[in-house]
């Protein structure tokens, strides 16, 4: 009984370190439009942050609008490294741009 008791106590000193080591969302926003367009944004404890934003845009030469978003986000790699990426996707496809921070 002793060995059971001694197996549960580590374990839940094992849950309740990794319950500090979990990521937990800082802040988060999120509007979604009746024409179609929205906006979201969210930060990370870890660091990670990423803000998105899209609209409905006529295409010259369709009848139909495509969907331009633009947005950024930011990480860390595993060397510790921080990198910031911007980016455009629309009708002309996705074009990111990276900086390092």
């Amino acid at each position: 009984m002793k060995h059971v008791i001694v197996i549960f106590a580590a374990l839940a000193v094992f849950c309740a370190v990794k319950a500090q080591d979990e990521v937990q969302v800082i802040s988060f926003n999120n509007d979604n439009n009746v024409d179609g367009s929205y906006q979201f944004a969210y930060e990370q404890s870890d660091g990670q942050k990423r803000e998105e934003k899209g609209e409905l845009k006529p295409v010259e030469g369709s009848d139909e609008p495509a969907l331009s978003v633009t947005g950024s986000y930011e990480y860390t790699d595993s060397n510790g490294q921080r990198y910031r990426v911007d980016y455009v996707a629309d009708e002309r496809g996705y074009r990111p741009t990276v900086t390092k921070l």
